[in-house]
């Protein structure tokens, strides 16, 4: 190989290496200018004004159960666990509330079960 080429070459190289060096600090650059204005902008984003619910706080999926969301639900329910079946208390339930605040049997057995600090059954 003549002189001439490899010192075109070897000058070639030693600018492509400058190149790939100059890229890579303006790569970091921008990725500390990016997590930078995303924590400024984290950082001015209101508080929540509303408390984390029970539910959240234990990690709960889904949302929380309507009998324990509804004080006048609860009330209504525990006037009548000493003299009714789970069935009826659903039954009394359905005449009284209207359908979007209705439960089940299953529904009050479970909240009852959970308010007298029952452990959970075990499924097979």
């Amino acid at each position: 190989m003549a002189p001439g080429i490899r010192d075109h070459l070897s000058q070639a190289l030693a600018e492509l290496r400058a190149s790939h060096a100059a890229q890579g600090r303006a790569i970091t650059a921008l990725e500390a200018a990016i997590e930078a204005r995303l924590q400024l902008g984290l950082n001015a984003l209101p508080q929540p004004s509303a408390p984390i619910s029970e539910h959240r706080r234990e990690h709960r999926s889904g949302p929380p159960p309507k009998i324990a969301g509804d004080a006048e639900l609860q009330a209504f329910i525990m006037a009548r666990l000493d003299r009714l079946t789970f069935e009826g208390i659903a039954a009394e339930v359905a005449q009284h509330f209207p359908p979007n605040r209705r439960v089940g049997k299953s529904a009050i057995w479970e909240w009852w079960r959970k308010s007298q600090g029952g452990l959970r059954r075990k499924r097979r």
